[in-house]
């Protein structure tokens, strides 16, 4: 019976970690680690079969089941082009320190990271333009307000 339990529990964690991530992936070893759970509930000391069972269900599901989860989830999401943020306006939601250090921009509805690019302290509030962007922080100069 200790091996049933070690699968049920697997399961129930695979299908836990699913909750958490934002495709259908992982579920499909959960439903192999309940079928392999069958199988030590029928062959008791047979740990190659439960083996060969949770490899086997988890392999088909994956394989067969992968366009109807990307169908069920949605397209994927569009990765952002760095060229698509060079010259975007935001503003400032968190001081841009003049040290060097790092603030927060509003670009869109979105909340970057940034440095300013002259070593100026920008103010909350202030317009920025994004003059370049590296991993997730964009570097930005003040906008002159006309």
């Amino acid at each position: 019976m200790k091996t049933t339990i070690f699968w049920l529990i697997l399961g129930v964690l695979f299908l836990i970690a699913e909750i958490f991530t934002p495709s259908f992936f992982i579920m499909w070893f959960g439903i192999g680690a309940f079928a392999a759970m069958l199988v030590a509930f029928l062959f008791e000391n047979s740990v190659l079969y439960q083996s060969i069972a949770f490899i086997l269900v988890s392999l088909i599901l994956v394989l067969f089941t992968r366009k109807l989860a990307q169908k069920m989830s949605g397209k994927p999401s569009r990765l952002i082009v760095q060229d698509e943020m060079i010259g975007r306006i935001g503003v400032v939601t968190e001081t841009i320190t003049a040290d060097g250090g790092k603030g927060f921009v509003r670009i869109d509805k979105e909340i970057w990271r940034a440095r300013s690019r002259s070593e100026q302290e920008i103010p909350v509030g202030a317009k920025i333009k994004v003059i370049e962007l590296k991993g997730v922080t964009v570097t930005v100069d003040p906008v002159e307000i006309k």
